[in-house]
């Protein structure tokens, strides 16, 4: 019998029993299940979209007190009490409060697991609420008079305003929503009541299954599914046999054979460091390589599309490639002695760059720091051991990492809350992509096992990833291949936190490449101020990134700071081989001597915006901003700023003009200079002894006077000050640089 949600709020009470669980989509933990949920009854709900059903919802009936009928929900729990919350949000409301024919049916529900439960669903529907768009549902709720403070101990009460919260955020046209929710049928479920005279079932089994209360996990629920699956003639695989212990046995007696043993005693190995119980842990591998599998067949399907259930998994593993891959897996890490002295071994000295633990399969069975980036990893370790049966990690497999990783870390972006750095923007429903290139090299190895990864490598073509970074990393192979002695030298570069295996800056086929990699080590160590290295480099050239294309006040562009060199270092440009070249030309014991060298050797003969950069370290060393990030709006680079916010919206924190900061370092101790601030298009000034303001303008210094000061006509005949607008323009001299002549400037106004 097919019914929608009211349609069953009309007819019974629905209760849900105290033997089950609390509400858990709505927990915290549950976040991307939920929206995703939410996200698939959403598009449901359109008028254009085809009707929703959500399968089987069974339970039991029986007499309550008061001569109604009840429906006691065995399974779809989760289900029946996500729809009945999305009728409370979406129910029409008159001066807040839900008209009373809704409220009749909607006081059809509760839970009997907790009496604050059964309260709060009961002051939900009776209970007037004005569900402000500028707040989240949750805090509204939790303010109102009726809400009492004990119910934030309420598992399942929490879990509902989380949902209550996503329904607001993720349900828009609430008036059509509602007619399709509640009247037109487009969200449906089968009803099985199983006391009927259909089915003459009782509750026992079900308790037997849940004792004291507790239900099934999801991987015992799993493998009773999982394990029906390999018996059916929906796989392609129904009638193949596998090698167990010296017999023939179908791939449900392979799984069940070994599920309960050497597979657990895989994860048993793990209990004392893990938080959660085993069966978790098994269930989250499994879930990983179903995800990873499907998104790898499955490369234009959105992740907002797909539901991790049991049907996801039984349709990803009906395909043979597929449980090939879980079962080699499986049965490969369970060989494995010791598995995490197997991941530490594999990338001593080949960083992930990230603070998370080396055991890939810790993090894969606990989700711990497991992005788009170590899933693809630990599949390449996985497709790469299996399928050669390599059982203790020699150079090749570390090499296959070290490709594989480098190419990953290109697939990037800018972050945009801190444009001066990249952040991954793999995704993956893109895995079917890098799986091109993984798949296509270990099968090569396969065919020419004598051959190294990197032979292989230099020798053929290759897709997955973009034609460019696939370039250079074959170059970087030819090199090596060619070279082998540089080996070491590339390996050591590549593992630096600001290069993170992307090498394009260098010139690797150079014949002193190795003492130019030994130079870059040096200079970027923490033993050097980034503001030698700044200077430095801006003696060969500009090698600054655009960051912003356009700001109010201008293009942003950026020089490189402590710890965020990335952005600059991987960004293709000839500037960093010919400083190095220099820097090794270059005479000094020490990193800074020679930086400060090739910085005193610059020379002065053009004053343009380079050459004040490189002579005043104020502009990028100063107590004040240290982003080293500048607004661009004068080709002289004079009308610029220094920001302190490389985000999206950068002019909304304060910023200084870089001229007017090395001006004032000069002036530090006098308490009559004062430097004053500009935010969004406002400009910044130097005020000095309360007489006058000092900002920059395309012509040179612009000097205005405060309130009736005028300039002593001595100064402006010594300064050759230009009168304009009530205000004159300060420029350099032929033996004063624009700094130097108005440092002697603001000293004569002092001592007037």
């Amino acid at each position: 019998m097919q019914f929608t949600i009211k349609e069953l709020l009309e007819k019974y009470q629905i209760i849900v029993p105290q033997l089950q669980r609390d509400y858990a989509q709505g927990r915290g933990s549950e976040a991307d299940l939920r929206k995703s949920f939410v996200s698939k009854i959403k598009q449901a709900l359109q008028n254009e979209s085809k009707p929703l059903n959500l399968d089987f919802i069974y339970g039991y009936t029986e007499a309550t007190s008061n001569e109604s009928i009840a429906f006691k929900p065995i399974d779809g729990q989760q289900r029946l009490t996500t729809l009945w919350l999305m009728l409370w949000f979406l129910s029409p409301r008159e001066n807040n409060i839900i008209p009373f024919e809704n409220q009749k049916f909607l006081s059809n529900f509760t839970y009997e697991t907790r009496l604050s439960t059964k309260r709060f669903c009961l002051n939900l529907v009776s209970k007037p609420i004005s569900l402000q768009t500028d707040r989240s549902i949750s805090e509204q709720i939790t303010d109102t008079p009726w809400f009492m403070a004990s119910w934030s101990n309420d598992p399942t009460i929490i879990s509902m305003l989380n949902m209550l919260d996503t329904l607001k955020e993720e349900m828009e046209e609430k008036e059509i929503a509602w007619e399709n929710l509640a009247n037109n049928k487009k969200i449906t479920f089968d009803y099985i009541d199983i006391k009927s005279e259909e089915f003459k079932l009782t509750d026992e089994l079900y308790i037997k299954m849940n004792s004291r209360g507790k239900p099934l996990t999801l991987f015992e629920n799993f493998k009773a599914q999982f394990s029906s699956l390999l018996s059916l003639g929906i796989t392609d695989y129904t009638d193949l046999k596998l090698e167990y212990e010296g017999t023939k046995v179908s791939y449900q007696q392979y799984f069940a054979f070994n599920i309960d043993s050497i597979w657990m005693d895989l994860f048993w190995k793990y209990r004392n460091k893990v938080k959660t119980n085993i069966d978790d842990c098994i269930y989250n591998f499994i879930n990983f390589v179903a995800e990873f599998l499907f998104y790898k067949d499955n490369p234009k399907t959105l992740s907002s599309e797909i539901i991790i259930d049991f049907d996801f998994l039984n349709n990803v593993f009906a395909s043979k490639k597929n449980i090939d891959f879980l079962l080699n897996s499986l049965d490969w890490l369970s060989k494995i002695e010791d598995i995490n002295h197997f991941f530490e071994t594999l990338f001593n000295g080949l960083s992930t760059f990230d603070d998370a633990p080396n055991d890939y399969f810790y993090r894969a069975i606990t989700d711990t720091s497991f992005d788009v980036k170590d899933r693809v990893i630990i599949y390449t370790i996985l497709r790469y051991c299996t399928a050669l049966s390599i059982m203790a990690v020699d150079d090749e497999l570390k090499c296959l990492v070290r490709i594989v990783r480098n190419l990953l870390f290109t697939v990037r972006q800018p972050n945009q809350r801190r444009k001066i750095e990249y952040v991954s923007n793999l995704r993956l429903p893109n895995v079917a992509d890098y799986c091109k290139f993984i798949d296509a090299i270990i099968e090569k190895k396969n065919q020419g096992k004598t051959k190294s990864f990197y032979q292989i490598f230099a020798d053929n073509e290759f897709t997955g990833f973009a034609k460019d970074y696939i370039h250079n990393e074959k170059a970087k192979a030819k090199v090596i291949v060619s070279k082998p002695n540089l080996k070491q030298s590339i390996h050591q570069l590549e593992e630096h936190s600001q290069i993170q295996g992307n090498t394009v800056n260098f010139k690797l086929d150079s014949a002193d490449i190795e003492n130019k990699i030994k130079a870059f080590l040096e200079i970027w160590s923490n033993e050097v101020e980034s503001n030698l290295i700044i200077r430095a480099l801006l003696t060969i050239d500009d090698y600054s990134v655009r960051t912003h294309p356009y700001s109010a006040l201008g293009e942003i562009w950026y020089l490189g700071c402590s710890d965020f060199w990335n952005r600059i270092l991987t960004a293709f440009s000839n500037t960093l081989d010919s400083f190095l070249i220099l820097y090794l030309k270059t005479s000094g014991n020490t990193p800074t001597e020679k930086l400060t060298t090739i910085i005193e050797n610059y020379p002065s003969d053009n004053w343009n915006w380079r050459y004040y950069f490189i002579k005043y370290k104020a502009i990028t060393k100063n107590p004040y901003l240290s982003l080293n990030l500048f607004t661009w709006d004068d080709e002289n680079g004079f009308i610029t700023n220094s920001l302190g916010n490389s985000g999206t919206h950068p002019l909304h924190s304060y910023h200084l003009n870089p001229y007017l900061i090395a001006l004032k370092i000069l002036f530090d101790s006098n308490k009559q200079v004062t430097l004053s601030w500009g935010r969004f298009t406002k400009i910044s000034y130097i005020i000095v002894a309360g007489k006058i303001y000092i900002s920059v303008g395309k012509e040179g210094w612009v000097i205005e006077p405060k309130g009736n000061y005028k300039v002593n006509s001595d100064i402006v005949q010594k300064y050759v000050l230009e009168e304009k607008d009530d205000k004159h323009i300060l420029k350099e001299t032929n033996d004063k640089d624009k700094i130097g002549i108005a440092k002697d400037f603001i000293s004569d106004i002092l001592n007037i």
